[in-house]
């Protein structure tokens, strides 16, 4: 008896720390933007359902300045009925779509374990940058790599990782090599942490079926 209570009680803790945990994603259009890439982001969990964040450019004519056109400003991820989706792949794949007059074609992606004020800190930074008015591939203005590199900025602040207010990775240009290298940012970050404390993990790189 007294072993099945202590497994219920372990199962219950175990809900309930699923229910709180949340996540940010980059999800990587690999060929996008003559095969630089297209980076985006999803914040949210299995639990809570997803949230999209994307500058998709300058619209149906693209040019590398000009007005910000169509991005996704934390998107709730449904399905074609209104119902929201939780499964990540599912998630994944709909945010291909999802945007009417912006397809992509996600097939990789990085998941970062992060705590609900986290990704607060994170989605309120990614949608403050998809909301400018003007987009740059390289500036001025802001193109999609500044959604990601934002989101994670703002999980370093959060977790008091940055360095005089650098973070790692902050200056570089070509989505793809950011995504390819986002590991590697992530350890400068932690050498940063205090016996470990605050580290960032991250999943590793996942095709997506």
């Amino acid at each position: 008896m007294k072993r099945i209570t202590t497994t219920l009680i372990l199962l219950m803790l175990a809900i309930a720390g699923s229910a709180k945990s949340t996540d940010i994603i980059f999800i990587l259009d690999n060929d996008a933007a003559f095969h630089q890439g297209h980076i985006a982001v999803l914040i949210g969990s299995e639990n809570t359902g997803w949230r999209y964040v994307s500058i998709n450019g300058t619209g149906s004519v693209p040019t590398p300045w000009g007005i910000n056109t169509n991005p996704d400003t934390g998107t709730i991820i449904t399905d074609e009925s209104g119902q929201h989706i939780r499964n990540l792949r599912r998630a994944i794949r709909r945010a291909c779509e999802i945007n009417p007059k912006e397809h992509h074609q996600y097939r990789h992606f990085k998941r970062i374990r992060t705590t609900a004020e986290e990704d607060s800190a994170a989605l309120s930074a990614s949608i403050n940058t998809a909301s400018v008015t003007l987009y740059g591939i390289i500036g001025p203005g802001q193109s999609c790599i500044d959604v990601a590199q934002n989101a994670f900025s703002a999980l370093v602040k959060k977790r008091k990782l940055d360095k005089k207010g650098a973070v790692p990775g902050h200056t570089d240009l070509i989505p793809k090599r950011w995504f390819r290298k986002i590991e590697m940012r992530i350890k400068t970050a932690n050498r940063r942490t205090k016996e470990g404390k605050g580290e960032i993990t991250v999943m590793t790189d996942n095709e997506r079926e």
